[in-house]
């Protein structure tokens, strides 16, 4: 017997507790520029920077595309100290092909604050550090030259060349006006003191950024997950918290015991306890680099490559959805859609249909072309082209993905709620419904056919091509389709439980969830009811391999099928507010995601990832076989099973 160790993974929309914090990758950011550096100056003010002289401002609900006057890449930004920022003064700099450029924000707009900077010694400003908006310092990556700022802005401030480093800098802080230190490549650290740039120490590996507390703390990152300690006058380390071959891009302290940093390959550190642990891999629900770190009230963003922002807090992520996610359908780890509804009109079909779509890295909302309303069901013949299912006032509602978007099609019928859909390909299909409705779709077009029942059916699935299949639903409603007779027949099932979701691998082997925790398994004569290990509500099964199942359902409950038995399993981290799950999807035994409601105290739809960590536990004795059949009662040993999934309404 085998038994499964299972590592879950919250990611983007679920409010997923780690550390005592909480992690959101944001849907569709208002850029795809790489951002390179940030700045919070309160939960409801925040900057970022990035290539092409990008520039997003957070106004506590939403980034947003902000002019800045430059086309050149930005890396720094900066609006006094971070335990004193000034909300109405910055410096942004940077620069492309060997010219330098710095920018200057007044109250209300970005211009270019670049007097004074000429190649070589300003070519490429990697970082600023404001004390006020008359003092300032930024550092060069190929020159390693040191800038200061004086003076006001657009009213003959400007920089000057103070120094040069022994290589290029990389990162510079300001404690105060009298005090600072900057670091760059080969691990050179450089201290402010008396009016001018002394060498330290060089630790010999690169670090991209230092952060100060004050004159006697800080810590200091860099590339192969390298981090450094400064306490009482000196540098330490390193030390390796577990992030080796990642290069960390990144720090934030927010005080001395818990501080945040980040790096390529969306690597995320947490110190707390006075150890740095690395997040789990895939914790995040991106593999971007990220780039930049910064906390304010105790909330924090990180962003990176490809405009990826990323909350570490409990704000509501940009361009995510307020949404109950119903069902997900994966192509491949790389590629698949999850849709749902908006939080409030889910049921009522006055919602905005909700498309989200997964590229192996981060989730994307898309766009509709069709009327408000819910959608229950998703399936992907193959990643550019598949159908989606649901309702709008009380009609059916289908929509058809191709060349590259969701537009809704006509309905043969009216009066209905669609609750599944399922593709034999790209010319054949089936969706179910609400009054026992039935419709097949063949040569481009959507028909119905006879149905023997008016229950609601809940979920289907075909086998065999199109030549055999079960649709399952509410009162414990069982159908089947044999292609021999081409009509759909009302057969007797054990339980009068509403079924949710239905998958076979064969004609002969198959499973059923539904309410209270119904659980059926259909041995290719009989569907029989397997004692219930759960009173929740059971709202979607897929088969991985004979040897491995999954259900979920609502109060955040997920089972695994062994080959043997089921089991309840946990996710690696606490799902916050024990949400309803209602949809699984499985490529793979090590990737696969679960999506369903907003849990309690939130209003995004849930999504977890699963990656799985299998282990062979030992053999047990054919007694204790015994015992075990004789609990769960005679199970036949599922063959290869096609992984598809439904799920409730």
């Amino acid at each position: 017997m085998r038994a499964s160790i299972l590592a879950i993974f919250l990611v983007m929309f679920a409010f997923a507790g780690y550390l005592g914090s909480m992690t959101q990758v944001h849907a569709s950011p208002p850029t795809t520029s790489n951002l390179n550096g940030l700045v919070i100056l309160s939960p409801s003010n925040g900057w970022a920077v990035g290539n092409g002289g990008t520039v997003l401002h957070f106004d506590g609900s939403f980034w947003s595309v902000i002019a800045s006057g430059t086309t050149s890449d930005l890396f720094g930004v900066s609006f006094g100290a971070p335990n004193a920022p000034t909300s109405n003064a910055g410096f942004a700099v940077g620069g492309s092909g060997g010219t330098p450029v710095a920018i200057y924000r007044s109250d209300v707009t970005w211009s270019s604050a670049s007097a004074g900077l000429s190649p070589p010694a300003a070519q490429k400003l990697a970082s600023v550090s404001a004390i006020s908006s008359s003092d300032a310092w930024a550092v060069d990556s190929v020159s390693g030259a040191f800038w200061h700022w004086s003076g006001v802005a657009n009213l003959g401030g400007g920089w000057n060349s103070v120094s040069s480093a022994a290589a290029g800098l990389n990162s510079v802080f300001m404690i105060s006006s009298t005090e600072g230190w900057a670091v760059g490549a080969g691990g050179i650290i450089y201290h402010y003191t008396s009016g001018g740039w002394t060498l330290y120490s060089a630790v010999g590996t690169t670090l991209n950024s230092v952060f100060m507390l004050n004159a006697n703390e800080g810590w200091a990152v860099g590339n192969g997950g390298v981090i450094y300690h400064y306490s009482s006058g000196s540098w330490s380390g390193p030390v390796s918290p577990g992030a080796a071959g990642q290069d960390l891009r990144s720090v934030f302290m927010l005080s001395q015991s818990e501080g945040w940093a980040v790096g390529t390959a969306g690597t995320v550190l947490h110190f707390s306890g006075g150890i740095w642990a690395a997040l789990p891999p895939n914790f995040l629900a991106t593999n971007q680099n990220l780039n930049a770190v910064y906390f304010s009230g105790g909330v924090g963003w990180a962003v990176g490559d490809l405009g990826t922002i990323v909350t570490l807090g409990a704000q509501t992520p940009q361009g995510a959805p307020s949404a109950t996610f119903k069902s997900v359908y994966l192509t491949s780890s790389s590629d698949g859609w999850i849709v749902g509804c908006s939080t409030g009109g889910c049921g009522s079909g006055s919602g905005e249909p909700v498309v989200v779509h997964w590229n192996g890295a981060s989730f994307t909302r898309g766009t509709v072309s069709g009327p408000a309303g819910d959608l229950y069901s998703v399936f992907m013949v193959n990643p550019s082209d598949g159908w989606a299912v649901g309702a709008f006032a009380g009609n059916p509602l289908i929509l058809h993905y191709a060349g590259g978007s969701w537009n809704q099609v006509p309905s043969p019928t009216s009066g209905v709620i669609l609750r599944s859909v399922f593709m034999i390909d790209s010319n054949n299909g089936w969706a179910v419904g609400s009054n026992g409705v039935i419709l097949r779709y063949s040569g481009g077009a959507w028909g119905s056919m006879a149905s023997p029942t008016t229950k609601t059916l809940r979920s289907l699935y075909m086998i065999g091509g199109d030549s055999d299949g079960w649709a399952v639903g509410d009162g414990g409603e069982l159908l089947r389709y044999q292609a021999i007779n081409g009509q759909w027949l009302r057969l007797a099932g054990p339980t009068g439980a509403q079924l949710n979701s239905v998958t076979l691998s064969d004609s002969t082997h198959g499973w059923a969830v539904g309410a209270g925790g119904t659980i059926l398994h259909y041995d290719g004569t009989i569907w029989l009811s397997v004692p219930d290990l759960v009173s929740t509500n059971l709202n979607s099964v897929v088969q991985v391999n004979p040897q491995e199942a999954w259900a979920v359902g609502d109060s955040a409950t997920i089972l695994q099928w062994t080959g043997i038995s089921w089991y309840p399993v946990s996710p690696s981290s606490p799902i916050a507010g024990t949400p309803d799950l209602n949809s699984i999807y499985m490529v793979s035994t090590s990737f696969g995601l679960i999506v369903g409601d907003a849990p309690a105290s939130g209003s995004q739809g849930t999504i977890l990832q699963v990656p799985q960590m299998i282990n062979a536990i030992p053999e047990v004795h054919t007694t204790e076989l015994l015992m075990i059949a004789t609990l769960i009662g005679t199970l036949t040993v599922v063959s290869r099973i096609r992984k598809r999934t439904t799920k409730k309404s």
